[in-house]
């Protein structure tokens, strides 16, 4: 179908279905909705109201969790109910409760599961933390002082286990490897903040296996997520890791071929075309915001084939005091240059793709990130080259962790200032 068939079809599109009421979701509707969509939107989830997610685990011990209300334009109608079925076209649903939905085009924004640890863990009762249900049984079954295991390296680990100790009680850390936020993060990152935490009183236990568990009043499993995709049509194409295979252009796929009328955006999603093929999971709700605003708006201008999804991905995680950041690339990267002085919990590490910068972490220092996103979204020739980087920090190779890190760190915001005047 020609640019111009499909744009006359999305024009006389009556109804839109949006599956799941997470951030990218929502935003999805409210882009649309804004942007002039004529549709009528449905936005189907099993909670009886749109919460963002991500602050649960940064206020799990707090004196009162933070749940934020997802707000919905005033014409989206939303239907509390689990999608059991979708027809391989995405024409057709049908709920949980025998309901049926028809509709003229499908948005799948179902994000993941919390896994669950595949082997016993003594002690007290093990608990996921994904949804606000989640958090309050975690934050109902703790007593003060409790001893709390942790498993898990990533951020909901981390965030619950620096979140504990801040709060009094014992948190335990356990790890798959050395450190934590292997394969997420650099290395220097990754130390500097299991330093930080174990002076705040965060204990972990690296390279653990079964026999490294000990008994503990109660434990979170923070292993990851997997994605919603069980009630989907097999034949819709899924990555190794098992997300939504989609298109630049968010489009679900089946034999590698868009399925037409259907998309899928944020966790649940993985690209295989476009500028982040290859990139893997983006897993953020930076992401999953930037994508569902961006797909609304796309839909509510008839979806030009061409169209791509093109932003700067970031992550941000609040570890009690601590404050990590990442945009666009950082992992299997060409060259990484640590920058700064790393014992002073205040450094970037900054990563090129042909000499050129295409991605930053940051820790402790949300200036120096935010220069990093807006040098990012521009042209590869305005950005800092490799030689620029090590002729002010003094490194002339890429390091994987120098043991006496530059102390003058590259100064992201100069450069970013420099290209505004």
């Amino acid at each position: 179908m020609t640019a111009a068939g499909i744009g006359e079809t999305m024009k006389r599109m009556e109804t839109l279905a949006i599956v799941g009421a997470g951030l990218a979701g929502t935003e999805c509707a409210s882009a649309y909705v804004g942007a002039g969509g004529t549709a009528d939107v449905v936005l189907i989830d099993s909670r009886p109201e749109p919460t963002e997610l991500p602050p649960l685990s940064k206020t799990l011990f707090a004196e009162q969790l933070n749940l934020v209300p997802l707000q919905l334009a005033g014409s989206v109608r939303l239907v509390e109910g689990t999608v059991a079925e979708v027809a391989a076209d995405g024409r057709s649903l049908r709920l949980a409760d025998g309901q049926r939905l028809e509709c003229d085009s499908l948005v799948v924004a179902t994000g993941l599961q919390a896994r669950r640890p595949h082997t016993e863990l003594p002690g007290g009762p093990v608990h996921t933390i994904r949804t606000s249900a989640d958090a309050e049984a975690i934050r109902a079954a703790v007593t003060p002082g409790a001893d709390i295991g942790v498993l898990g390296s990533g951020y909901l680990a981390l965030e619950a286990a620096r979140g504990a100790a801040d709060a009094g009680h014992s948190a335990t850390v356990y790890l798959r490897g050395d450190r934590p936020l292997i394969g997420r993060h650099h290395e220097s990152i990754g130390r500097a903040l299991m330093e930080r935490h174990a002076e705040a009183g965060v204990q972990f236990v690296l390279e653990a296996d079964p026999s490294d568990y000990a008994a503990h009043d109660l434990w979170i499993a923070a292993v990851g997520g997997s994605p919603l995709t069980e009630w989907l049509p097999e034949s819709w194409d899924r990555s190794g890791s098992g997300h939504l295979s989609v298109t630049g252009g968010m489009q679900v796929t089946s034999s590698r071929q868009p399925v037409s009328g259907v998309w899928a955006i944020g966790d649940l999603a993985q690209l295989s075309t476009g500028p982040f093929a290859g990139a893997g999971p983006m897993e953020s709700e930076a992401a999953a915001s930037s994508q569902g605003a961006w797909l609304g708006e796309q839909l509510a201008a008839g979806a030009p084939a061409e169209s791509e999804w093109i932003d700067v991905p970031w992550h941000w995680s609040f570890q009690g005091s601590e404050r990590v950041f990442a945009a666009g690339r950082v992992t299997d990267t060409e060259a990484a240059l640590v920058s700064g002085d790393t014992s002073s919990g205040r450094f970037q590490v900054l990563h090129f793709h042909e000499d050129v910068l295409c991605g930053a972490e940051t820790l402790n220092q949300p200036p120096a990130h935010n220069a990093a996103r807006k040098l990012l979204a521009r042209p590869a020739a305005d950005r800092p080259t490799l030689s620029d980087v090590a002729d002010v920090t003094g490194i002339t190779e890429a390091a994987e962790t120098p043991p006496g890190a530059a102390a003058t760190a590259f100064d992201l915001r100069a450069w970013e200032r420099r290209l505004r005047n």
